[in-house]
C-alpha cells in the first residue's frame, strides 16, 4: 500500500516537471520571436541616422561660417564707430572746451577733464595710424587750448583759495604744538566751500601731472609770497607787541611824554612780556643782597639802566623774536607740505617745497644773523646779551627733529646752515667775551666795591650753564678744547668738563684784569677791592653751582680762592705799618725824660694823630659789602692797631712830655676801638 502511494507521488511530479519543461520552451520561443524584431527596429533605426547624419553635416558647417561673417561684422562696425569718434571728437568738444573749465563743483570740472581725456585718446590714436590725417591738427589745437584753459583756471582757484595766515593764527598753531594745528585754525571762509575748492584744485592738479605738465610753476608764484608774506606779517606783529610790553620802552615812553599821567590798558599777552622783560633786566642788575647779604647799593630803576641794560634786554628780545620766527617757519612748513602733497608728484615735491620755504628761511636766517651780531657786540663790550645767540641755538635744536618732519622730503639743509651759523658765531662770542675782559676799560668804583667786571662774569657763566647741552659739544670742535678736556679727569658728563675749561679761561682773564684795574688804588682800598672781588665770585660760584662744574677743570679752585682771600687780607693788614711805625718806641723811655725824648713823642703823637685821621677818613668811605667780611676786617683791625696802640699809650700818654698834652694825646685805645667800628659803615 505504501509503495502504491510512493509511485503515485513520484509520477505526479513528473508530470509537473514536464510541463515546467514545455512552458520554458514556449516562452523561450517567444523571447527569439521578440529579440528578432527588436534587431529588425535597431537596424531599421541606424539607417536612419545615418541618412540624417549626412544631410545635416553640411548645414552645421553653413551655420559655423555663418557665424564667423556675423561676428566679423560687428566688429568692423564698433571699430567704425570707434574711429568715427576719433574723427568726430574734435566737433562734439569744441563748445565744451572752448567754454573752459567751470570749478565750483567738481562735476563739472570732472566732466571738463574727460573731455580732454577723450582728446589726448584721439592724439594718440592718430599719432600712432594717421599721423599726417588734418584732423590730428584740430585735435592738437583744441587740446592744448583745453590744457591752457584748465591751467588758468587751477592758477585762478589757488590764487583765490591762498592766503597767508594771520599772525594769529600762526600763533594758535605754535601754541597747541601738535601735527593737527593746521588744520585746526580757521584761515577765514566756510569749511564745506573751502574742502570743495581743494577738492577741485587737487582733480585739476591730479590730472595736469598726469599729463605731464605738474602745475609746479604756478604753485611756486603763488605759495611762495603768501609763506613770505605770513613769515613776515608775523615777526612785525612780533616785535610790535614785544615794544610794545617792553618796560624798558614804557619807561623811555615816560620819560619823553609830557602828559604821563595817562596809562594804556594792558593786555594779557603784555603782561607776560612785561614779566619775562623785568626778568631779563633784573638779572643784568641782580644785587648781592639776593645771596649772602652781599650788596652793592640800592637798585636802579629801569629808566635809570640806560643804554647798557637797555642792549641787553634788546638782545634778549631779538633772540626771543627769532625763536618764535624758527617755530612759525616750522608750521608754515608742515602747512605747505600739506598743501602741496597732493598737488604734484611726489618726486617734485622736493625740490617744490625747498623753493616755497627758500623765501622763508632767508628771512629766519637773517634773524638769526641778527642774534649773532647783537651777541657779538654784547661779548665784545663784556655784556649780558652774550649768552642770546646760545639761547637761540637751543631753541633752534629743540625745533630740528620738527622741522625735519615737516619738510620731508625736502632736505633741511637750509635749516642745518643756519644752525651752523648760529653755533659759529656763538663760540666766535665766547671767546670774544674772554678776549675783551683784559681790554674792558671801565675803571673801579671810588669806594673799592665789586667791579662790574665781575658781575658780567659771574652773569655770563651763569647764563652759560643753561645751555652746557649745546656749548659742550659746539667748543669740542675747537682743538684747544679738545686738547684741554683730554687732559682732565674722566668726567661723567663731558659737556660740563668743556664748560668748566671755558669758565676757567675767564676766571682766569678776569682775575688778571681785576689786578690790573687795583693798580688804581693806595695799598689798602687796592686789598679791599681785590677781596670784594674775590668773594664775591667765590660766594657766586657757591650760591649758583657753578663752583662743582669749574672743579671739574680746576679741582683746587675753592682753595685757591679762599688763599687769594687770605692773601688781599694779609696785604690789606699791612697797610698800617706806617701808622704803627708811630707808636713803636726803638728804646724804652728813661725816667726823667729829655728834651729829644720830648720831642720825640710829640713827634710820634702828632704823626699818628694826622695818619689815624686821615686812614679814618678815607676806610670810612671803603665799602666791604658782605656783612661777614666786613665784621672780620674789623676785627682784624683792632687785632692789629690796639695792642700796640695801648702799649705805647700806657708808657707815654701820661708823661710830662708837654705842657699841653691833650695837643698830643687826642685818642685814647677806646676810641680808637670805636672808630675802627665805624669802618665801612656808609659805603656800606
Amino acid at each position: 500500500m505504501y509503495a502504491v502511494e510512493k509511485k503515485f507521488e513520484i509520477e505526479m511530479k513528473l508530470r509537473k516537471e514536464i510541463m515546467n519543461i514545455q512552458e520554458l520552451k514556449s516562452a523561450a520561443n517567444r523571447s527569439t520571436t521578440l529579440a528578432n524584431d527588436v534587431c529588425n527596429v535597431l537596424g531599421a533605426c541606424e539607417q536612419r541616422l545615418q541618412q540624417l547624419e549626412t544631410a545635416v553635416l553640411p548645414l552645421y558647417g553653413d551655420t559655423a561660417r555663418l557665424q564667423l561673417v556675423h561676428q566679423n561684422m560687428e566688429r568692423t562696425a564698433k571699430a567704425l564707430d570707434h574711429v568715427i569718434n576719433y574723427y568726430m571728437v574734435s566737433r562734439e568738444l569744441a563748445d565744451l572746451i572752448q567754454a573752459g573749465p567751470h570749478t565750483t563743483t567738481t562735476e563739472t570740472l570732472n566732466i571738463y577733464l574727460e573731455a580732454l581725456d577723450k582728446l589726448a585718446d584721439a592724439q594718440t590714436y592718430f599719432n600712432k595710424n594717421n599721423p599726417q590725417s588734418v584732423e590730428l591738427e584740430n585735435i592738437n589745437q583744441l587740446y592744448n587750448t583745453g590744457v591752457s584753459k584748465l591751467e588758468s583756471a587751477f592758477e585762478e582757484l589757488l590764487n583765490r583759495n591762498t592766503r597767508p595766515l594771520s599772525p594769529t593764527a600762526i600763533m594758535d598753531m605754535i601754541a597747541l604744538e601738535e601735527d593737527s594745528s593746521v588744520e585746526s585754525v580757521s584761515v577765514g571762509g566756510s569749511s564745506s566751500s573751502c574742502s570743495v575748492q581743494g577738492e577741485a584744485l587737487r582733480a585739476a592738479a591730479g590730472w595736469l601731472s598726469a599729463a605731464g605738465r605738474a602745475p609746479v610753476a604756478a604753485l611756486m608764484a603763488a605759495r611762495a609770497p603768501a609763506a613770505k608774506a605770513a613769515l613776515a606779517a608775523f615777526r612785525d606783529y612780533l616785535r610790535e607787541r614785544s615794544v610794545a610790553a617792553s618796560p624798558l620802552m614804557r619807561a623811555k615812553n615816560l620819560l619823553n611824554r609830557s602828559d604821563s599821567t595817562s596809562q594804556r590798558r594792558t593786555s594779557k599777552i603784555q603782561k607776560v612780556l612785561e614779566k619775562r622783560a623785568n626778568k631779563i633786566m633784573m638779572k643784568a642788575s641782580q644785587t648781592l643782597e639776593q645771596s649772602t647779604g652781599l650788596a652793592i647799593g640800592p637798585r636802579k630803576s629801569i629808566a635809570e639802566y640806560g643804554d647798557e641794560s637797555g642792549s641787553e634786554a634788546l638782545d634778549e628780545w631779538e633772540a626771543e623774536v627769532a625763536g618764535s620766527v624758527a617755530s612759525a617757519v616750522a608750521r608754515l612748513a608742515r602747512a605747505e607740505q600739506r598743501a602741496l602733497l597732493g598737488l604734484v608728484p611726489l618726486a617734485a615735491l622736493p625740490a617744490l617745497l625747498n623753493a616755497v620755504l627758500a623765501d622763508c628761511f632767508a628771512l629766519l636766517a637773517a634773524d638769526v644773523e641778527r642774534v649773532c651780531g647783537r651777541s657779538r657786540r654784547a661779548a665784545h663790550r663784556c655784556g649780558g646779551g652774550a649768552a642770546a645767540c646760545w639761547a637761540l641755538y637751543c631753541r633752534l635744536l629743540r625745533l630740528q627733529p620738527d622741522l625735519e618732519r615737516a619738510l620731508a622730503p625736502a632736505s633741511p639743509a637750509p635749516f642745518h646752515a643756519i644752525l651752523h651759523t648760529c653755533q659759529t658765531n656763538g663760540v666766535r662770542a665766547l671767546e670774544e667775551w674772554v678776549g675783551r675782559i683784559r681790554a674792558e676799560g671801565a675803571s673801579g668804583a671810588v669806594d673799592g666795591t665789586v667791579h662790574q667786571l665781575a658781575l658780567a662774569a659771574l652773569a655770563h657763566c651763569q647764563a652759560l650753564a643753561q645751555y652746557m647741552h649745546a656749548i659742550g659739544p659746539a667748543l669740542l670742535g675747537e682743538p684747544a678744547y679738545q686738547r684741554a678736556v683730554s687732559q682732565l679727569p674722566a668726567a661723567r658728563d663731558r659737556n660740563a668738563a668743556v664748560l668748566a675749561v671755558y669758565m676757567r679761561k675767564v676766571l682766569a682773564q678776569l682775575n688778571f684784569a681785576l689786578r690790573n684795574k687795583s693798580e688804581q688804588y693806595s695799598d689798602a682800598l687796592k686789598a679791599i677791592f681785590l677781596l670784594n672781588n674775590t668773594l664775591y665770585l667765590l660766594q657766586g660760584l657757591q650760591r649758583t653751582g657753578l663752583l662743582e662744574i669749574l672743579c671739574l677743570a680746576e679741582p683746587d679752585c675753592e682753595a685757591n680762592y679762599r688763599d687769594m682771600l687770605q692773601e688781599h687780607k694779609s696785604a690789606y693788614l699791612q697797610s698800617w705799618n706806617k701808622l704803627l711805625s708811630y707808636v713803636q718806641l726803638d728804646e724804652p723811655l728813661p725816667a726823667k725824660l729829655r728834651d729829644r725824648d720830648r720831642q720825640m713823642l710829640k713827634d710820634k703823637f702828632s704823626c699818628f694823630n694826622r695818619e689815624w685821621e686821615e686812614c679814618t677818613r678815607l676806610q670810612r668811605g671803603y665799602s666791604v659789602p658782605d656783612a661777614e667780611l666786613r665784621e672780620a676786617l674789623k676785627r682784624d683791625n683792632k687785632q692789629a692797631l690796639l695792642p700796640p696802640y695801648t702799649a705805647f699809650y700806657d708808657a707815654a700818654a701820661a708823661l710830662p712830655f708837654s705842657k699841653n698834652p691833650d695837643k698830643y694825646v687826642k685818642y685814647t685805645p677806646l676810641q680808637i676801638a670805636t672808630q675802627l667800628d665805624g669802618y665801612f659803615d656808609e659805603a656800606a
